[in-house]
């Protein structure tokens, strides 16, 4: 079995040695709060990072599927890295390059 806290709490240290900004827990514990409460399912995020936050509203409910842009090619890395450890590559879709370059086909119920 995955221990998913243990993992985010990595996660968590990694950004914090790194200088890798996430959300902090108030803004995270807010919009996982909204996220549910509305029911939303398919997300949009500007700016993946780590993977930290996708991941979050990911662990959300299994409906939820995130589709992320991210254009620094050592954060999206670390991305994929910490998403496929999750088992959550299936939900979550990842994309490498700037953001204003990106065509996107879906309908999204949130951009964050």
């Amino acid at each position: 079995m995955v221990d998913i806290n243990g993992k985010i709490k990595n996660i968590e240290k990694y950004a914090k040695i790194n200088n890798i900004p996430i959300m902090q827990k108030e803004g995270i514990d807010f919009l996982t709060d909204f996220i549910k409460k509305h029911n939303v399912r398919s997300i949009l995020e500007i700016g993946t990072a780590i993977g930290y936050s996708a991941i979050k509203m990911t662990l959300v409910s299994p409906n939820i599927n995130v589709t992320s842009i991210e254009r620094d090619g050592e954060r999206y890395l670390k991305a994929v890295d910490n998403i496929n450890d999750l088992g959550l590559s299936d939900r979550i879709t990842l994309i490498y390059k700037d953001a204003l370059e990106v065509k996107l086909d879906g309908k999204y119920r949130l951009i964050f």
